[in-house]
């Protein structure tokens, strides 16, 4: 498996699934149903009003309504929002699928314009204005400023240019030129054919001196690649992170100075029964304000001015004046077309913005379906965000456009959407897509809904139902959706640990929620809910179940019990609902009591309340116990003087998952061992027996009776042979398993393990403990699983089933003393840091006001990282904070005692403060960004300075962002660049108030998966692995196109199979279509994740390696650049795998005759491998080999010797002499002792034929794994050939 393969998906190491397994059987007997990858698409051609004929390519299950979407996104067609379709005279209702019509292959369908209605007329402006705007940016009240703003662009275009300078052409390539290449020399020939003779031959005797200008620009820009000022050991400025070179490349041309609601709306009633609609006001470019009237029948521009109302047509009231042209003029049906005559700059502009749009990458321009899925960065644009780019009066109608002047009473009956959507037919694969889609759209709704009540809870803005009951225990109600606080108000937790297993709980229960998701059993209904973490405070907002506030919540409560055990539900017909549950999550019906001592018999935990709405739906809430007790853990570590906050510690879903398939593991192998050796004993007991029956002798009646018994005896073998062929079938069907858990054990009374339920939970509890946490700890210190971040080690620990709770476990098996664990280890801590610093600006959050939280913040950031740079940062407070003693009695060194308190009681780690203190320097930046993230604090893009800088430091920095560095300074930029530099000098700490620009929302969602696209998926990859690669494409690009059904294009999943399918295109040999989808999967990933997530960093690495094998080097090497750097930002520069990276980049400067650049990094990874690994390691002794080839072409033989020696020292010690790799190195190494004198004499031009030498043979090949491989490879540059070669033996 390559690098490429396991950094981008950790799920590839994970074995197929059955569906996975069935997926690929059905496909490998033809049985595709109705997935079928054969179908023929229909090719449709819209024709429009204005001319213009749209070619759609539809498939039979897309409906109407989705050849209307395309038509008004396609830019020759892109006025028309209201319209309607026709086929063969018959207007199409929007709902109707293609199946259903008589369509050939190739039809056609009319476009008519269609009547207005008022919610048209808004839709149809609120279209207009997002795509004048262009908005690529999600919003920012969910998702946080500059959320989903890709860099990408500026990666590959850094000038702005719209094409690149690829590496040096290189012989073969003109030799075998792409198809593309062809068919452009095709069509060069057919014009040099038609031309002059006399022409033809000047292009001739022009071409070489055209081709050596060629190579010398090539050469140059070659010279100037993107590791020339490239330093190991430096971290790079947070820059690398900047989206303003990026969103001022995608701000687009201005077409109009105002587009508002006029004044005049509402419409009077008698004009509403006029046909008018809505009233517009516009400002052109010309500076020419038009009312415009928007009627039933289109947009036409009105009389009325801001004194006067007039709601005639202009056209009419003023015909026969001067200027005035015909009434049509001055009305259109779209509003698009009214204003390219009314303006003729915005026309223009209107086409530019068309242009641009289609220049751009289409991922790179998408709006957001929702704002939830994009993803924030932790630094942003400082004045850009400051305040808004322009006035716009429109901005705070956008509400109204959207919505409507009844948008306040128009309350969405969330549950019953979605229950609404379960309940719809998932028979085909048509019905299944559609299905996921709605479901997808509507969890993706109410997070973006619930995230906006949720702020408004904790901001203050929305009523409680219950005003007279303490804070903690107000309820909220706003559009159907209930909103609560993670708190234990009602005591429910008490014994449990209060508060702090209230705020578990919330978060188990979205984990519940999600696992009943992905179970979709049906008839057996959850709510939506959303976590959402915000200020200080944790929102818990929920779908309403029908009738829960009529006052029947204890009567209508039918499994299990509202009040801890006394009343106990158990109907029959809701345990029978959990049985497919309780087989899934492996749970066993155990036996509970209520107060009174009546026995039921249960699946789920008796906390999991089952009920019946008044719609008929059963639904279950309070899923927060839908995994067992890690029981271990709470005897252990939650009692005693400094026990664990709460009780509910419960083990991870993945953990039951994994110790339930290694039970089964172990229990085949003991069935197979055990039945071969009742085989054999069966073999020796029978051969005993027949042994003893030989011996005896044989009477007179049984030889007499000997040939009766062969007859028959010769007629029964043959079903007996028959049985022993079917043997291998039934081998197992005698075998019995049976592990199941009770979710009740250990939850409030000690178990006896005498119990088959509560022993399988201890023996969970201590899988997780003595298999699973060491087994990671192994893994971490070995390097098999290297986390580029804090989420990456969280994503690393939840896949292994292991809870953040034993973060301090794994940082004691990791030892301290050993320098190859420092990088992973101060991961580790770090992580424990960030989360403790989390809980402590959780609590001082809750100690004062909100417009105090900016510089509470501040303070305690400052206090964590910047020690050095101010060691009392409480003393800047302003008067106002300065009044609450949790800020101004806050220190450097009070902060680091209690969060020394709080990773001792979180996760059981005695954290040394002088360890930390020299961990963190150096690494501030990693713990900074860590703790903004879990915090959801965006800074101001700047240089962040943890030590005070001198001056000059300052200045170049100040002169870096203005753009101006190493230029001569204009007055007003001296001027410009002073103030930075004053301004930094002055700054008191390291974070200051105005740096926190914004606190975004950090939710906990239970999302949707789409379980036919990741079946496709999986059979896509199981088939790769065994060899399958064209049905294994087949099938990613299937579950590729339904993600992108389902999800969207801007999903996290979407770019995953965009990156697979990129590998499998790049294993194939198809460079070029690798990099088309890597671009995309790069993106996404920018959009959806972030830009300096670990997997786009990986997507960047990959993305590179495939432009290099396509040729575009320079290309490569810049996107390596982007990504070593952002690597180094969120990690360190000791991270073990930028050794694989520095090897690639050498090989890269090598394909571009960049020798001795190429030498620094072969280097590098040299030093960077023996300082992590030490000498005696085969990737230290693999990098010494490719070292000593680097060091030989550039004439450095005797570099070349010693690097050569330690290799083959370490090859022939471990491998022994007659090892490939030995007899490899050997080889070398005595051709190279041999001539280092006679080649230290060679003459320049000797040396320039090493190089041509080189340049044809591959010295170093891309390292895609980092790892030993698997067959030794012989150089590809003999050192005999190469010197016979120079002294001209050979010919």
């Amino acid at each position: 498996m390559s690098t490429a393969e396991k950094t981008l998906l950790p799920i590839t190491d994970e074995p197929p699934t059955l569906e996975a397994t069935a997926a690929v059987e059905k496909l490998e007997d033809g049985e595709t149903g109705d997935a079928s990858i054969e179908e023929q698409p229909f090719r449709l051609m819209i024709k429009a009003p204005n001319g213009a004929e749209v070619p759609v390519i539809a498939t039979s299950q897309e409906t109407v309504q989705d050849i209307k979407q395309v038509v008004s996104e396609t830019a020759e067609t892109v006025e028309y929002s209201c319209f309607y379709l026709e086929y063969q005279g018959q207007r199409l209702d929007d709902s109707t699928e293609l199946s259903e019509l008589d369509l050939e292959p190739e039809s056609q369908f009319e476009l008519f314009e269609d009547e207005y209605t008022e919610r048209e007329a808004r839709l149809h402006v609120t279209r207009l204005r997002d795509l004048l705007l262009g908005t690529v940016t999600a919003s920012a009240d969910v998702a946080g400023l500059d959320a989903g703003a890709p860099i990408f662009d500026t990666i590959k275009h850094p000038d702005g240019l719209e094409s690149d300078t690829v590496a040096i052409a290189r012989s073969d390539a003109d030799d075998t030129p792409s198809s593309a290449t062809k068919g452009e020399k095709a069509k060069k020939g057919d014009k040099a054919k038609k031309g002059k003779r006399s022409d033809k031959k000047t292009s001739e005797n022009e071409q070489p001196a055209e081709a050596d200008d060629e190579a010398e620009k090539m050469r140059a820009a070659a010279a100037n690649h993107a590791f020339k000022d490239f330093v190991f050991d430096e971290v790079p400025a947070f820059s690398v992170l900047s989206t303003e070179r990026a969103m001022q490349r995608l701000r687009l041309p201005l077409c109009v100075r105002q587009l508002t609601v006029s004044g005049w709306n509402p419409v009077p009633r008698y004009r509403q029964l006029q046909g008018d609609l809505l009233y517009l006001q516009v400002t052109t470019l010309e500076n020419q304000s038009y009312q415009l009237t928007c009627s039933r029948l289109g947009f036409y521009v009105n009389s009325s001015s801001l004194s006067r109302f007039n709601p005639c047509a202009y056209g009419e009231t003023h015909a026969g004046q001067a200027g005035v042209r015909s009434a049509d003029f001055y009305a259109a049906h779209s509003l698009v077309t009214l204003l390219k005559r009314l303006s003729p700059k915005f026309a223009q502009a209107f086409d530019e913005l068309q242009a641009e749009m289609a220049r751009r990458e289409p991922v790179e321009i998408l709006p957001f379906v929702s704002s939830e899925q994009a993803a924030t960065p932790w630094l942003v644009r400082g004045a850009e965000n400051r305040g808004p780019a322009s006035y716009d009066a429109g901005r705070v109608q956008d509400v109204y456009l959207r919505l409507g002047a009844q948008a306040g009473d128009s309350m969405r009956d969330w549950n019953e959407e979605l229950q609404s959507i379960r309940e719809m037919p998932r028979g085909n694969l048509s019905e299944r897509v559609l299905r996921d889609r709605q479901l997808h759209k509507w969890h993706s709704e109410f997070a973006e809904a619930a995230i906006r009540g949720a702020q408004g809870v904790v901001e203050g803005e929305m009523p409680a139902l219950n005003p007279s009951d303490a804070a903690e225990q107000h309820m909220y109600l706003r559009d159907n959706i209930f909103y609560s606080k993670g708190f234990d108000g009602r005591e429910t937790f008490a014994e449990l640990g209060g508060d702090a297993a209230a705020h578990v709980a919330t978060g188990k229960d979205v984990t519940g929620v999600r696992l009943l998701n992905q179970l979709d059993v049906e008839g057996l209904n959850t709510l939506g809910s959303v976590v959402v973490d915000y200020r200080g405070v944790r929102v818990v907002a929920q779908s309403v179940v029908p009738g829960i506030f009529r006052n029947q919540e204890t009567t209508q409560i039918v499994y299990g019990s509202i009040d801890s055990g006394s009343t106990v539900g158990s109907d029959p017909e809701f345990h029978k609902l959990m049985e497919p549950v309780a087989k899934a999550l492996h749970f066993g019906e155990h036996t509970v009591q209520d107060a009174s001592g009546a026995s039921h018999t249960l699946y789920s935990s008796v906390d999991v309340k089952g009920l019946t709405g008044t719609d008929g739906r059963k639904y279950l809430l309070d899923l927060y116990r839908m995994t067992p007790v890690d029981v271990e853990f709470l005897e252990s570590e939650c009692t005693g003087d400094k026990p664990y906050p709460h009780k509910l510690v419960l083990l991870r879903p993945e953990l039951v998952d994994i110790f339930w398939e290694n039970s089964v593991r172990k229990a085949v192998q003991e069935y197979a061992a055990e039945k071969v050796k009742k085989s054999g004993e069966s073999k020796a007991e029978e051969s005993k027996a027949e042994d003893t029956k030989s011996e005896e002798p044989k009477s007179e009646e049984s030889k007499a009776e000997e040939p009766k018994s062969e007859e028959p005896k010769s007629e029964e073998s043959k079903p007996e042979e028959s049985k022993s062929d079917e043997a291998p079938k039934d081998a197992m069907a005698d075998f019995e398993f049976a592990l199941d858990f009770s979710p009740d054990a250990f939850a409030t009374t000690t178990e006896s393990n005498e119990d088959p339920l509560a022993a399988a939970v201890r023996s969970a509890s201590q899988f997780l403990k003595n298999i699973s946490v060491p087994g990671l700890a192994r893994d971490l210190a070995s390097y098999t699983t290297s986390p580029l971040s804090g989420d990456a080690l969280v994503t690393a620990m939840h896949q292994r089933g292991i809870n953040m709770r034993y973060l301090g476990r794994i940082a004691d098996l990791l030892p301290a003393d050993v320098k190859s664990v420092t990088n992973v280890r101060r991961l580790v801590i770090f992580e424990m840091v960030a989360r403790a610093t989390k809980h402590i600006i959780r609590g001082l959050f809750r100690s004062v006001p909100t417009y105090l939280h900016a510089e509470t913040f501040a303070l305690v950031a400052s206090a964590l990282v910047g020690a050095r740079y101010c060691a009392t940062p409480a003393e800047h407070l302003s008067a106002a904070a300065r009044a609450y003693p949790v800020l101004a009695e806050l220190t450097v060194k009070s902060l680091g005692a209690e969060i020394q308190q709080q990773v001792a009681q979180r996760f059981r780690y005695d954290l040394d403060l002088d360890v930390l203190s020299e961990l963190v320097r150096d690494n501030e930046r990693i713990l900074l960004r860590e703790v903004c993230m879990k915090v959801g604090a965006q800074l101001a893009l700047q240089q962040y300075h943890f030590v005070r800088p001198d001056e000059r430091t300052v200045y170049a920095e100040a002169s870096a962002a203005l753009g101006v560095s190493g230029a001569k300074l204009t007055k007003p930029a001296r001027r410009a660049v002073r103030e930075r530099v004053d301004a930094e000098m002055a700054r008191a700490t390291t974070v200051t108030v105005s740096d926190v620009m914004n606190f975004v929302a950090v939710a906990k969602v239970s999302v949707q998966s789409a379980s036919f696209a990741d079946e496709a998926f999986e059979a896509g990859r199981m088939s790769l692995e065994q060899g399958q690669k064209e049905l294994g494409l087949e099938l990613l690009l299937e579950s590729l196109a339904l993600h992108e059904q389902t999800f969207g294009f801007l999903h996290p999943e979407s770019a995953r199979c965009y990156a697979v399918v990129s590998l499998a295109h790049y294993d194939a040999g198809e460079a070029a279509l690798a990099a088309e989808f890597m671009t995309k999967a790069v993106v996404i990933s920018e959009r959806t994740v972030g830009l300096d997530n670990p997997l786009t960093i990986h997507n960047y690495l990959n993305l590179s390696l495939y432009e290099h094998a396509r040729g575009n080097t320079l290309l490569a090497l810049r996107l390596m650049r982007h990504a070593m750097d952002l690597w180094r930002v969120v990690n360190s520069p000791d991270h073990p795998d930028l050794a694989t990276a520095h090897n690639n980049i050498g090989v890269m400067l090598q394909a571009l005759h960049l020798y001795d650049d190429a030498l620094r990094f072969f280097d590098a990874c040299v030093t960077a491998r023996e300082r992590l690994l030490g000498p005696e390691h085969v990737l230290v002794a693999n990098a010494q080999h490719t070292l000593a080839k680097a060091m030989a072409i550039t004439g450095d033989f005797a570099g070349a010797v010693q690097a050569e020696r330690l290799a083959h020292k370490f090859f022939s010690s471990r491998f022994g002499d007659d090892d490939a790799r030995s007899k490899e190195t050997a080889e070398w190494l005595a051709e190279l002792t041999f001539n280092a004198v006679r080649t230290a004499k060679l003459t320049k031009s000797a040396q320039e034929k090493i190089r041509d030498i080189a340049s044809s043979a591959s010295l170093a090949h891309v390292d895609t794994e980092g790892k030993e491989p698997s067959a030794p490879v012989k150089g590809s540059l003999p050192i005999d050939d190469l010197l016979k070669f120079i002294t001209g033996s050979s010919s």
